[in-house]
């Protein structure tokens, strides 16, 4: 695939998930949106989202849990086309009731107190401090648990709680990564713009499959959940996990031999990605809803652990704060083709 082939996808995916408006203010509004044909997601999703987040077998299968809950917000409150709402939708299904139904079971019920939410970002201070952890996913876990809470607070019980709680004294324990050269952020806005100056850094590596990327893309959810904390009202959290921000957005681009990673064509076409028949794929469908294998499934668990529909769900809430349209397009190039190209690895 040539790299006017993939500008091309790329226009025509973001354009399906409604991203076009951030980077041509002058588009019009004639698509038809969900909000305007009803929620594609009910409440039950938050519910069902926050269940799968606790009940995870450690920290990192709550990124099952996440991705429902993602996908509720990405869905129900962006201009999404209809067709590819329905196909999230439809993902986000399989995973409950096919994929993993156990970590979906509902908890016993107990008695709510919303007064509890305030563990979750409290058991958070921990995580963020002294720089990062886990690649931000304490901090992407609680902005995602407890803008969901505060919805459907029933769900606010003890066990539930404490379970999510758990989660983030889990990553408190690893040993904190520091930036290489500490530099402070005045604002959310200079901390956004720095992931999108940081993702651009690896437009050479764009067409090149081979080369092994660092942890990247987990740069935009986590950038997107300190802004969630801050707009929940947790403003001196967000700020104490920017040193932690800076270390992830910092990670240095692979160094490569043109000559060893020659630009290569990507097979079958890309293009295929817009249309239902990629969604539908049955090959698709096994290869997504198995574990992930580095020779024979690199893209296993692609839907299931929910890092596509986490990033789309961030980046959707961050693409509009960047008036470099330009820039968004290009870094909307780097992120799409790790999720798109089982060939691209990098977290």
């Amino acid at each position: 695939m040539t790299r006017k082939e993939f500008v091309q996808l790329s226009a025509g995916l973001l354009g399906g998930l409604g991203i076009h408006e951030a980077l041509d203010p002058s588009a019009q509004g004639a698509e038809s949106t969900s909000a305007a044909a009803g929620p594609v997601f009910d409440d039950s999703y938050l519910v069902k989202g926050l269940t799968g987040m606790a009940q995870s077998d450690g920290w990192f299968p709550a990124h099952l849990g996440a991705a429902v809950i993602s996908s509720y917000y990405l869905c129900n409150g962006n201009r999404l086309k209809p067709e590819v709402a329905a196909a999230i939708k439809k993902q986000i299904d399989a995973l409950i009731e096919i994929v993993t139904p156990e970590q979906f079971a509902p908890l016993p019920e107990e008695e709510a107190n919303p007064k509890l939410i305030e563990k979750i970002p409290a058991a958070l201070e921990a995580a963020v401090a002294g720089g990062l952890r886990a690649h931000g996913h304490a901090v992407i876990y609680t902005s995602l648990a407890v803008r969901a809470l505060r919805a459907v607070p029933e769900m606010a019980q003890p066990t539930l709680i404490n379970k999510l709680c758990a989660h983030n004294r889990a990553i408190s324990k690893h040993k904190p990564k520091l930036p290489a050269k500490p530099t402070t952020y005045a604002d959310s806005q200079a901390m956004i713009e720095a992931l999108f100056d940081n993702l651009a850094r690896f437009e050479p590596l764009l067409g090149r499959p081979s080369v092994m990327r660092p942890n990247f893309t987990h740069m935009t959810t986590h950038t997107e959940a300190l802004l969630s904390l801050e707009e929940l009202g947790y403003g001196d959290l967000a700020r104490a996990g920017y040193p932690g921000h800076q270390a992830h957005v910092g990670e240095p681009v692979p160094a490569f031999d043109p000559v060893d990673h020659p630009v290569v064509e990507a097979h079958p076409s890309l293009e295929s990605i817009v249309s239902p028949g990629f969604w539908d794929s049955a090959d698709h469908l096994r290869q997504w809803n198995r574990m992930w294998d580095k020779d024979d499934n690199p893209n296993g668990y692609w839907i299931a652990f929910g890092h596509l529909f986490k990033m789309l769900y961030a980046y959707h809430r961050l693409v509009t704060r960047i008036e470099d349209k330009s820039k968004v397009r290009l870094c909307s190039r780097v992120l799409l083709e790790r999720y798109f190209n089982p060939k691209v690895q990098g977290g």
